[in-house]
């Protein structure tokens, strides 16, 4: 048993086709993660979440790979394809601009993590 004092415990989401990236610069700054498949989100496209315990000093160089590595993007999409729809004042026909990519990062106090 180790006391978690002094870390804290990060759940990052990417859509699938960053996960490996993500892991290769954990990996290069000598981040723990151990990475599961997850799925999810609002236009129902895969993910990865990782998870990785980090001493609190290190919670900024982390934000900064991420805004650094996986910006988010606009993308155009037809209307009719979100989830949505219904409850939206727009033509099915037209087009919408929705935020894709980027990553999410939760970070939450750690009070134990033992290894077995």
């Amino acid at each position: 048993m180790a006391d978690g004092s002094g870390q804290k415990f990060c759940i990052i989401i990417v859509p699938s086709s960053d996960g490996d990236r993500l892991l290769n610069r954990m990996a290069e700054l000598r981040f723990p993660a151990t990475r599961v498949g997850s799925t999810g989100g609002f236009l129902k496209r895969g993910s990865v979440t990782v998870f990785s315990a980090l001493e609190e000093h290190r919670i900024t160089e982390l934000v900064n790979l991420l805004h650094r590595e996986f910006p988010e993007a606009v993308e155009s999409m037809p209307a009719a394809s979100l989830p949505f729809m219904d409850d939206m004042d727009v033509t099915p026909a037209a087009n919408v601009q929705v935020r894709v990519g980027g990553a999410v990062l939760f970070v939450l106090p750690l009070d134990r993590m033992e290894r077995v």
